[in-house]
Parts: C-alpha cells; structure tokens; sequence
C-alpha cells in the first residue's frame, strides 16, 4: 500500500495553528514566537512532512538553500564545520549546498548569479589576491566565517584569533619556554595577521622581545608546517629554541612530523602547540595542545544571522564578531619529568 504524504493542513491541525503560520515557518518569511515555531516544527517532524521544494520555491521565489563555501575539503576543519553548519541550517528548515574552492568569492559570485541558495555562508581564500566581485553578489545575503573577505562587504563570525594565539604563547611561557617558534599562516589572510599579532603580544606579556629568526611563514596545511620546520632546523646557522607554536593544527601536525625525522623529542626537547581543535589533534602522538575554536557556536551564530537576512531583517553591518575560544592543553607541551 502506498504511503499518503502529510500535508499542510495536517501540520496546521496537530499544531493549532494556522497553514499561513506553517507557510511562515517553512519559508521563513515573517517572524514566528519561538513557541509556535516549535510546534510547527514538532509537528512536521511527527507527521514526516516534506513540501515540495520545487513548489516552495514557485510560491516565494526562493530555493530552501544556503551554500556553505570554503577554500578546501582536505583540512578536516572544514569538514567539521559543514557538519555543524548543516546542522544549523536544516533546524531553520533549509538544506545545505556545499562548495570548494581555491577562490571562494568567486564560488559565491557564480552561487549568486544562478540563484542556487536563498544565503551564502563564505569562508575566504587563503589567497591574499581577490578579484572584486561584481555587484550580483550583493543581490543574495552574505555571511563571512572565520576570514574577512579580501573584495567583499559582510559580517564575519570568528574566534578571537589575537587573544587564542596570545594564550598558547602565554601557555608555552608558563611552562618555561622562551624561544619560542612560530609558524605563521599566510600572508594577506585577515586570521593569519590576528594569530601573528597575538603571539607577539604573548611575548611582550613574557617580557620576550620578538625575534624575526623565530618566525617562518606557512599555507595551513601539513605539508607546509613540515617544510617550514625542516628549513628551519637546516639553516647555517639554526636558531635555538624549546618551543615551537603553529597558527593552525595542520601546520602543527607537519612540524611535529618533521622535528620525529629529525630526531627532536617532543616534548622533552621541543614543546609543540596549535590552533583551531580539531578533533584529529587528540590522536596524534603526543596529542597536541591547541587553542579550540567554538566551532558550533559560531555556525549557530552564523546561520542565525544569514536567516534573519533571508527573512528580510535589515542587513547586517559589516563588522567582526569575535567569540572566545579555549585552550586545551595536551601531551605536546607536557612539562618536562623532574629529575630521577
């Protein structure tokens, strides 16, 4: 026997509400109590309802989809973060398009003109040239994650990348450490800047005055953290040092790769932090410490804010909003065993 799909008039009876509500609720087109919204929601899920997206879409002129658009799939931040965001925003009842790409702005500019999603949450290039995008990219609402856009005006939702950096160098310093190493992102990357600013002032808060021999540029990505560690300890001359912290795990990962080939101890010998969390990090031996991004909370944030644009709240400023994150300190930077 074949199954009869529920419909909105189903919906509207087991909620006590109006099928004009529940039309609301799916389309997102006026504003709902958060009570009502929920036994809509409840409802649809009881009752297994799915309206056609094709007829949806006739009706309001819009896909019932946000794209989620970032730079690379093979950093397995950014496979975290798409399962948080498709969490987030299959809960305002949209689904979730995905898109990589070395030039994000671009991706969105191509999303927006063919009409594919209703918003558009971009992560930016690690690239520091962009094109300027044209002006069909400011017909779709834009919400910025973790990178400020090089060409494009949007809010951006990230971690407070200045003071997590300024914590691991703080961290490292408390364990002892005053030459400290640093792998930077890349250049002309908004987060890059803010990590290499908060280790800095992590040193300045140390009473360590910078040193440029300690800094060497990286790609975020592991195998740029193992090249960057392996020029480092074959220069002429090396510099020394105890400790070494990365702008991002991946590039953390690689180092600690290379300083095994190179027969340094970690930590006994060199102390190793990085940035963002991933969940890869707790596995590598020794798991590494890091400074975690609160990777659910900022796509929570930034789904909320790309529907209420999608609603047809006023659009947003251009601003930064900046959440902290926290340090988890783990086997990498493990204070060295007292003596026997």
């Amino acid at each position: 026997m074949t199954r009869k799909h529920a419909t909105v008039e189903q919906v509207a009876r087991l909620a006590g509400v109006s099928t004009a509500t529940v039309s609301r609720v799916l389309n997102g087109t006026a504003a709902v109590a958060a009570d009502t919204e929920r036994r809509v929601r409840d409802a649809i899920e009881l009752l297994a309802f799915n309206p056609a997206p094709q007829a949806r879409g006739l009706r309001t002129g819009r896909t019932g989809n946000i794209a989620l658009i970032v730079p690379s799939i093979t950093n397995p931040f950014f496979p975290e973060l798409m399962a948080h965001v498709s969490r987030e925003v299959r809960g305002r009842g949209y689904s979730m398009l995905l898109f990589d790409s070395p030039e994000p702005e671009k991706e969105g500019v191509r999303v927006a003109r063919s009409r594919l999603a209703d918003g558009i949450i971009l992560v930016g290039s690690t690239s520091p040239a962009a094109a300027r995008p044209p002006a069909e990219m400011t017909d779709v609402p834009v919400v910025a994650f973790d990178r400020r856009p090089q060409a494009l005006s949007a809010p951006v939702i990230q971690v407070d990348n200045y003071e997590g950096a300024r914590a691991v160098v703080r961290h490292l310093g408390e364990r002892g450490h005053r030459r400290i190493v640093f792998i930077s992102g890349p250049r002309g990357v908004s987060v890059s800047a803010d990590r290499a600013r908060g280790y800095r002032a992590g040193l300045r808060d140390l009473g360590i005055a910078p040193d440029k021999a300690l800094t060497i540029a990286g790609e975020f990505d592991e195998d740029s953290g193992y090249a960057a560690t392996v020029r480092l300890l074959r220069r002429p001359a090396p510099p020394a040092f105890t400790a070494l912290f990365a702008a991002n795990d991946m590039m953390a990962i690689g180092a600690m790769s290379a300083l095994r080939d190179h027969g340094v101890a970690i930590p006994s010998q060199v102390a190793v932090a990085g940035f963002d969390g991933i969940h890869l990090g707790r596995y590598v031996a020794p798991s590494l410490t890091t400074y975690a991004q609160p990777t659910a909370e900022l796509a929570r944030r930034a789904a909320e804010l790309l529907a209420a644009a999608i609603a047809g709240s006023p659009a947003p400023p251009a601003r930064t909003l900046r959440l902290p994150g926290s340090l988890i300190i783990r086997d990498s930077t493990a204070p060295a065993a007292p003596p026997a």
